[in-house]
């Protein structure tokens, strides 16, 4: 008997999460309304947004949707819906379990058993609000929870850049949809010859999440034309960021006050940009794999950019503004929230390798 019983569980596949909303990184030269309504319309694809608020999780079970999870009321008045990977780790996060040991390890009989034990469990009510996408649940957040989602955004943006004087004159290079969303505007009235044929210019990139996966950011970068790379200020700078709570009209005011902070910030990353092309790193092999904060594949595209396979065959030295080229780069290959990471870092190696008057 125990042998039919071990053998059920061991045959019986793990159940996942939904897919979260596809992540799209597109370069673009569009003026802000145009771009605007190709990031909304992104977000239209995915699915009607709605927020349904929960007074008590313990009220609530897993079950199998096909071969994904669901989060279904035990009380049955509402239909049960699928959870995608987000809500799933959110939801996971707030019972202590280790999401990715029961999404990858556990068959499926143990992963209910196991997430229906915990939600169960607890003395006080656990509220919470569910951020829905048509019939799937796509974040699990608190009650306090401050959106501003796609149309929300785009019109917050355009009323800040409308108070600033810079709707006209604003284009926007790229629009980046998913779990983050980023769009990067940058100023042509400000471009700056940093080398012979080779100009850059003065932008913002503005980032969030309608899914509960970052704050609202809004950071100066500087923008390289010729291949279409971006370093961001690093937070050390000055980040103007904004949690997702309290009052939406937080948010709104906050994103009009960062856009001119941003700028400040991405005219000194301007200057360090500048400084970069007569600034040198040494010892280039060790500096590289000394950069904590990338994986091996990412150093290792910083090698490839600079023109070597291996560390062994890298230059002495280089540039600052070379090397920071190779990271924003290698940032092309990353999905948006990740290339966001590594932009942000090439930001504050520029800061840090280089010294401005």
């Amino acid at each position: 008997m125990n042998d039919r019983v071990s053998s059920a569980l061991a045959l019986a596949p793990p159940l996942r999460p939904a897919p979260d909303m596809r992540a799209s990184w597109q370069d673009v030269d569009l003026d802000f309304d145009a771009a605007a309504e190709r990031f909304v319309k992104r977000h239209q694809g995915d699915g009607a947004p709605r927020d349904m608020p929960v007074m008590d999780l313990r009220h609530w079970g897993i079950a199998p949707d096909h071969e994904h999870f669901a989060l279904k009321p035990l009380g049955g008045h509402e239909p049960q819906r699928a959870l995608r990977s987000a809500a799933f780790s959110m939801l996971c996060t707030r019972l202590g379990a280790p999401a990715e040991f029961i999404r990858e390890k556990l068959p499926a009989p143990l992963q209910l058993a196991t997430l229906n034990y915990l939600m169960s469990q607890g003395e006080r009510p656990a509220s919470a609000m569910l951020r829905l996408r048509g019939e799937e649940v796509t974040a699990i957040v608190s009650e306090r929870y401050a959106p501003l989602d796609a149309v929300e955004l785009v019109s917050t943006l355009r009323a800040a850049l409308v108070r600033h004087g810079l709707l006209d004159s604003v284009r926007v290079r790229a629009v980046a949809t998913g779990v983050t969303d980023v769009i990067r505007l940058v100023l042509p009235s400000e471009t700056v010859p940093v080398k012979v044929g080779d100009t850059s210019m003065v932008g913002l990139d503005v980032s969030s999440s309608s899914f509960g996966r970052s704050a609202v950011h809004v950071r100066g970068v500087v923008w390289r034309l010729v291949c279409m790379n971006g370093a961001r200020t690093p937070s050390s700078m000055g980040d103007v960021s904004l949690r997702h709570l309290g009052e939406t009209q937080r948010l709104r005011d906050g994103v009009a006050d960062g856009v001119a902070t941003a700028l400040v910030h991405a005219r000194g990353l301007m200057d360090h940009w500048r400084a970069a092309v007569s600034s040198y790193i040494t010892n280039l092999a060790d500096f590289i794999d000394g950069l904590r904060d990338l994986s091996q594949s990412e150093q290792q595209g910083i090698r490839t950019e600079l023109g070597a396979a291996k560390p062994s065959e890298l230059p002495e030295s280089t540039s600052v503004f070379d090397f920071v080229n190779a990271v924003t780069s290698t940032a092309h290959h990353a999905e948006p929230a990740r290339r966001i990471e590594l932009e942000s870092i090439a930001g504050g190696l520029l800061i840090n390798q280089t010294r401005v008057p």
